[in-house]
């Protein structure tokens, strides 16, 4: 019953919780039914999960839980002891897999649902085997209350129980062992528990110090029986030490060949510092997750009065105290992982230990121990349903990337800092282990602008996933997001309605020419173990350096960077475009915004026939005129039924800013809707005549994450409503004109553009020709981030011709000298560098910055398109197809 009990808790999450170190255990077993090997290189895809492998002996790579042997095979860093002990289970698995077929992301979906059951069925064996144990030891409902704080308040539960860590066949093994020798000595017992020694520091080298502790304690219980000790030990060891030899060419496995090169730093005073982070460590500490092991010391006098078993108390004390030295000399911090991972295989002896400590409390400390094991209880709950690693993971790169820290100091910092308390900083609810991941990746394909462009589809557990992540090479993140379109014909084939499409580009960079390797991981929620997708290569051409006149004119150019817009534009008719969470095009996310297509729209309107895109601007037309909701107000995000809203799962409230550009550009089809939408930007006006960015009332916001003004009345907001009344309501944009005139200077209406006024400087002349010049602060129409000059250069040009000064032969020869540079490379420039167009309110609690490089492609051809114009005036002026090389 204790052990079915444990088995139904364990999986009741509905995921596993591992890490990189868990991933060969967790595909051998199959590999090997499959294949007869050991080696992973069958399962390569699978085990690398989208990082790069290692490609020569002793070389770490994203991939840092595998490596090369010298037979150049790639083989497990750990010791494959557990995968191949549990393969038997894995045989339901197989036959499974050979009736249905070995897709890879059917194999991917059964070995994960295999490892948390065999797993999960290691743990609750553990627990079984406590309970027998401990009932020879204490009355049988003092040992029930041990067994399910064994099973419940240590890392049985929190590590053994959830993926295929090492510790988990070795709490197993310890706990068998303890039953061993505690019962009597038979032939076959003695030959048991010589394997069961073996197998322990097999498994695991650094358990070698319970192995020989219970070793030793075996001597003694078996007598003259010990050569069969001998004997039982002989087949494991004898097996590892071969494939030690001829797998992986060092008799200590893959530990050796980096232990080799990186001499272990071994030291009294580090070793006393490390067991003190074992022990009391905010993020791994032993006595921290599991308090009521507090009372152990405190008894010790009780432990070792027992004459049934002092002397084995005395052996296994100093085998677990000499196993904390062990770590805390050598490396006692434990990766990301939910507590003491490293003691996990101490427990059994921990717990056997404990009970005649609790017999000999008294009432108030039978209370204190129970308050205690009810601590530990409450926090592996918190770790089995809620927790991810996320803030430990990022604390710990943050530390790694600082000047001088070495990996080793930034891991016990990051272990010692309280904000990292998995239990209290970390609490999610990733419940994954049921939902297979479905998908392909459909396109990957190097455009002539130097850019990636990459589409497919993903289901997980046949709805949208939380976002999906781009690696190149398995070891550049390049580009990620989380929106996610209907994709008609998967809908078709499988009938699933969740939106599954996503499309992503991004820029080639320095990626050197020839073939590279795509991965896509995909997660089901923040936090959740990323899938991966089947891979998919994709072929660098040789990189143009510099623009090269005779090859490429700029008309030529120019109808490339129409033919880009029209190829990336959606069927529906919108563009998507990228946010970054610093001022730098570093890992963006995509996503639908209405602002961007409007801007698209009045950046190439003027100029639409000239340079061919009308087609697709009608297109863009109509979609935004769609997104007039009935109440005449337009949300930044569009309607909340567009399948681009994926997993967001929420509605942005209705602004002013895309309400007055949308009714501006593309005008619904129903008047009273702009009745209604100038009714209700009328309402939410400053005392002072300008309007607001939120067009609701606070309480009612959505999906927003305010600043320090909850509704401003940014610069943008006003000039963008101005347009919009000068056509609407004349005297009403009178009125603006006159508000904004008043605070032009005031630096708190720059809540949008603060750092990224290229929108605000575009609109000057549109400003002016309806008759309200601005005189703007100039530190404002000035930029600091890198790479955004550029931009207001281009922008100075286009209006220096939109005045009529740009006549002359010189300016327009220069104006071509601009536009070449910018060609250059394939539009490298604008590929690395696009247009920051706007940011969120930066004293909000988390900064968005937004970029597009369909827009710095639009501005580039209304240069091009307007230097031809002023170049060749009058009815003979040519086409963009007969412009003159530059």
């Amino acid at each position: 019953m204790l052990g079915l009990l444990a088995f139904l808790v364990y999986n009741a999450n509905l995921r596993s919780i591992g890490a990189g170190d868990t991933y060969p255990a967790r595909y051998l077993p199959l590999s090997i039914w499959k294949h007869h090997s050991l080696a992973l290189d069958p399962i390569e895809t699978l085990v690398a999960q989208g990082m790069k492998a290692p490609t020569a002996a002793g070389e770490v790579t994203g991939a840092y839980w595998m490596t090369k042997g010298p037979r150049g095979h790639l083989v497990s860093l750990y010791p494959v002891v557990t995968p191949v002990v549990l393969t038997p289970l894995y045989l339901p698995a197989f036959v499974y897999l050979q009736m249905t077929g070995w897709e890879s992301e059917r194999v991917d979906h059964m070995a994960r649902i295999m490892e948390k059951i065999c797993a999960s069925l290691m743990a609750s064996a553990s627990v079984m085997l406590m309970y027998l144990v401990l009932r020879r030891r204490c009355a049988r409902m003092l040992a029930i209350w041990l067994t399910l704080v064994y099973a419940f308040g240590t890392a049985t539960w929190g590590i053994s129980s959830q993926a295929l860590w090492m510790h988990g066949l070795a709490q197993l093994l310890v706990v068998l062992g303890l039953w061993l020798i505690t019962g009597p000595s038979t032939r076959w017992r003695t030959v048991a528990m010589g394997l069961v020694c073996a197998l322990i520091a097999c498994n695991r080298p650094p358990d070698v110090f319970l192995a020989a502790g219970l070793g030793l304690c075996a001597l003694w219980w078996a007598g003259r029986r010990w050569p069969l000790l001998l004997l039982g030990g002989l087949a494991p060891t004898g097996l590892l030490l071969a494939y030690n030899l001829d797998a992986v060419g060092h008799l200590l496995g893959s530990y050796g060949l980096f232990t080799g090169k990186k001499k272990l730093a071994l030291s009294v005073g580090s070793a006393f510092s490390g067991v003190a982070g074992l022990l009391f460590s905010p993020v791994h500490g032993l006595l921290v997750f599991s308090p009521f092991l507090l009372f152990l010391p405190f008894g010790w006098a009780r432990v070792r009065s027992d004459p049934r078993s002092r002397r084995f108390a005395w052996v296994l004390g100093i085998a677990v105290l000499a196993q904390l030295l062990f770590y805390g000399a050598v490396q006692w911090v434990q990766g990301v992982s939910w507590g003491p991972r490293f003691l996990t295989a101490m427990l059994p002896i921990l717990m056997w230990m404990l009970a005649p400590v609790v017999v000999g409390l008294s009432r108030v400390g039978r209370t204190a121990f129970s308050a205690a094991c009810v601590v530990a209880v409450l926090i592996e709950v918190l770790g089995a349903f809620w927790y991810t690693g996320e803030t430990h993971a990022t604390s710990l790169a943050a530390l790694s990337a600082r000047p001088g820290m070495s990996v080793r100091a930034a891991a016990e910092h990051a272990a010692w800092d309280i904000r990292n308390t998995p239990f209290i900083a970390d609490l999610r609810l990733p419940n994954e282990l049921g939902a297979r991941l479905r998908g392909t990746i459909d396109v990957a394909t190097v455009t002539a602008g130097r850019e990636v462009e990459v589409a497919g589809w993903a289901l997980m557990g046949g709805h949208s996933p939380f976002d999906l992540h781009l690696l190149v090479d398995g070891q550049r993140r390049v580009a990620s997001t989380g929106t996610f379109f209907e994709r008609p014909d998967v809908v078709r084939a499988l009938g699933e309605a969740s939106p599954s499409g996503w499309r992503v580009t991004f820029p080639l960079g320095d990626l050197a020419p020839g073939e590279h390797v795509l991965t896509v991981l995909v997660r089901s929620a923040a936090g959740a173990q990323p899938r991966v997708l089947p891979e998919r290569r994709f072929t660098v051409p040789p990189r143009i350096d510099e623009f090269v006149p005779r090859d490429w004119s700029l008309a030529q150019a120019a109808q490339h960077v129409a033919a880009v817009l029209a190829h990336r534009q959606h069927g529906s008719g919108y563009w998507l475009t990228a946010h970054t969470q610093a001022p730098r095009f570093e890992r963006p996310v995509q996503e639908l915004n209405l602002f961007a297509n409007a801007e698209m729209i009045d950046v190439l309107g003027p100029v639409a026939q000239e340079v061919g895109v009308g087609e697709m601007l009608a297109r863009a037309r109509s979609f935004l005129a769609s997104q007039i909701e009935d109440n005449g107000l337009v949300r930044y995000h569009g309607r909340p039924e567009l399948p681009t809203h994926g997993t967001l799962g929420c509605r942005i409230t209705p602004d002013a800013d895309d309400t007055a550009l949308v009714w501006r550009i593309a005008p619904g089809e129903r008047a009273e809707g702009l009745a209604m939408a100038l009714a209700t930007l009328n309402r939410f006006r400053t005392p002072d005549g300008l309007y607001r960015t939120w067009l609701a009332p606070q309480d009612r916001y959505e999906c927003l994450d305010p600043g320090k003004d909850p509704n401003p009345p940014d610069i943008g907001i006003q000039i963008h409503v101005f347009l919009l009344l000068a056509q609407a309501d004349p005297p009403a944009a009178r009125r603006l004109c006159q508000a904004m005139r008043k605070r032009a200077s005031d630096e708190s209406l720059w809540v949008y553009y603060r750092m990224a006024p290229p929108v605000v400087v575009l609109r000057r002349n549109e400003l002016r020709q309806a008759g309200c010049s601005l005189d703007l602060p100039p530190q404002r129409l000035r930029t600091t981030v890198a790479g955004q000059g550029v931009w207001l250069e281009l922008l100075e040009r286009l209006q220096g011709l939109e005045d009529g000064g740009g006549a002359s032969a010189a300016v327009h020869a220069d104006n071509a000298a601009f536009l070449a540079r910018l060609a250059s490379g394939g539009f490298g420039m604008l590929a690395r560098d696009p247009l920051l167009f706007y940011h969120n309110d930066l004293s909000a609690s988390v900064s968005r910055f937004y970029w597009s490089q369909e827009l710095g492609y639009a501005l580039w051809l209304r240069l091009y398109a307007e230097n031809e114009r002023a170049r060749t005036p009058g009815p003979e002026r040519k086409t963009p197809g007969q412009g003159a090389r530059p």
